[in-house]
């Protein structure tokens, strides 16, 4: 098996889990009438969403990310388990970023089987970008390159969030508290098309994905937001996925659960002073699309 190619793949599927949402879970209370009155329709709740962006500044996030992904590449059968893990800080305003990212894979292919935990830190400083690996026992390694606007809109995972709205049925759920924050749970049904085509334009043409509305199935999406600033709080999603290209199939299955807090609060990222000689490698495009 191509190990490489079937590693791509899974890597850049984790972006696929950044931009839906998904499945509900106990505890939310269900919304009652007020006077015969709901206190909240699908639609107020989408416009309330769609213009807190204007509002959002600053936030903190984290996101976990598990999948597995089966199948053969190149004629030849492999397995791949992954568990992602973020913990990131965005400022709109200025268009920064930083994130730790840790991936633990578990790979299957041609016999043989291998773990390994690849630790990131990813930094965007307006149009410049900042990225560390660190193989085990190595000291990190750093690469710098430019930033496009693009490449900036598919890391800023919420306002992919409110943007998945758009044209999106809604069932509002009921209440529940995210990190004390009271929310509204509402059930998404995003519009099929606009997903896909933000999740290719995201994926870029680096693996040939190719990716249809049948590429996805089972999908649930549930979103937590605020009550008092319609922010989203939080995503959970559930999906499964079918690549085929070829003689060559992948079926995978994924889930997200990503927070977001402290919106609009001060926060200062500042590189790490090994980052500062990077190698420049131009356009990080290549890199994350």
């Amino acid at each position: 098996m191509k190990g490489m190619a079937i590693l791509v793949v899974l890597v850049l599927l984790m972006g696929i889990a950044a931009v839906a949402c998904g499945c509900g879970e106990d505890g939310i209370v269900p919304l009652t009438p007020e006077d015969g009155v709901m206190p909240l329709t699908p639609e107020e709740l989408i416009e309330g969403v769609l213009a807190s962006a204007d509002a959002q500044e600053t936030c903190r996030f984290e996101m976990n990310v598990n999948g597995n992904l089966k199948g053969t590449v190149g004629g030849e059968y492999g397995e791949v388990g992954v568990s992602v893990a973020y913990v990131g800080v965005l400022d709109v305003v200025d268009q920064e970023m930083q994130a730790d990212i840790t991936m633990t894979m578990d790979v299957s292919a041609a016999g043989q089987s291998q773990q390994m935990s690849i630790p990131m830190w990813m930094y965007f400083l307006g149009d410049m970008g900042y990225i560390g690996t660190q193989e085990p026992g190595q000291p990190v390694e750093w690469i710098k390159g430019d930033v496009s606007q693009e490449l900036w809109e598919s890391q800023e995972f919420q306002s992919q969030q409110i943007e998945l709205l758009r044209g999106a049925e809604v069932e509002i759920l009921g209440t529940q508290s995210v990190r004390g924050i009271p929310c509204y749970a509402a059930e998404i049904t995003p519009d099929m098309e606009m997903l896909l085509e933000m999740v290719n334009s995201m994926l870029g043409s680096t693996a040939g994905l190719g990716l249809t509305t049948d590429s996805i199935s089972n999908f649930k999406c549930t979103g937590w937001y605020a009550q008092d600033t319609y922010f989203p709080m939080r995503v959970y999603q559930e999906y499964d996925i079918t690549i085929e290209e070829g003689s060559d199939r992948l079926t995978g299955h994924y889930t997200a659960n990503m927070v977001f807090y402290n919106y609009n609060e001060p926060v200062s990222i500042q590189l790490p002073a090994a980052a500062q000689g990077a190698d420049y490698v131009g356009s990080l495009d290549w890199y994350l699309q």
